[in-house]
């Protein structure tokens, strides 16, 4: 009896020395599917390159995790989040992701902007475009400009950003709301060649993560991350990588 214990501890040993490194748990990031460079390039359902696949691996690194992006459309992120299917979405603020989330310190900032072609007269103030339509992001919601123009904030939505830009300088639109990141992406790649006026802008946000109810990861470790790699400029430097 003693002889087959020692025989079964001994197959066991084997067993376990044989399986290998341990693999490392998984942090599944959801990415809106309608996002665009610099933030995400996506192609076939898969992330290629952009701030969220950087800032992505670097807080999956920081957790002692492998980092796994899920593409998602926009309506479908909280979805993703409550049923515990990911475990975060960063770039986001409570006000634009209503769900039973935690949210973690900011990892970012998100300026938006009002643009105007320079064939198009000069508003010199939100207020000025009143009643006028505004290219818009369907989905996307603009607290700033709800409160400063109420009844007479004209949305045009459009599914991008890019397609907003794409109906300003076909004289669909005379203004856009844009974000300043993508922005000055495009300006400085010379995707964007058109003379503007001088930007008005329309918000300033700090934008975090959202953590699922259901994640492993516990919020004190997502900031203690987010800290981490803001102490050693990592973030910052990923945002600068993409301006």
């Amino acid at each position: 009896m003693k002889r087959a214990y020692r025989r079964l501890l001994l197959l066991l040993a084997g067993l376990l020395a044989g399986a290998g490194p341990a693999v490392a748990a998984s942090l599944n990031i959801v990415v809106d599917d309608s996002t665009e460079m610099p933030l995400a390039e996506l192609r076939d359902e898969q992330l290629l390159q952009g701030w969220h696949k950087e800032v992505g691996e670097l807080l999956a690194a920081r957790l002692g995790r492998e980092p796994r992006f899920l593409i998602r459309p926009r309506k479908r992120l909280p979805v993703a989040l409550a049923s515990g299917d990911a475990d975060i979405v960063c770039g986001y603020q409570p006000g634009w992701l209503p769900g039973p989330f935690q949210w973690s310190v900011p990892v970012a900032v998100h300026t938006d902007v009002l643009v105007t072609l320079r064939r198009a007269a000069r508003p010199r103030s939100l207020a000025a475009i009143a009643d006028q339509p505004v290219g818009t992001v369907l989905g996307f919601r603009y607290p700033e400009l709800e409160a400063a123009l109420g009844a007479h904030f004209i949305r045009d939505d459009a599914p991008q950003m890019q397609a907003n830009l794409e109906k300003l300088v076909a004289g669909r639109i005379e203004h856009v709301v844009i974000n300043s990141q993508f922005l000055d992406y495009q300006i400085k790649r010379g995707l964007f060649r058109h003379a503007l006026h001088p930007w008005l802008p329309v918000s300033r946000t700090r934008v975090q993560c959202a953590l699922s109810p259901h994640s492993s990861v516990s919020l004190a470790e997502l900031n203690r991350a987010i800290r981490q790699l803001q102490a050693r400029g990592r973030l910052q430097a990923a945002y600068n990588r993409y301006r």
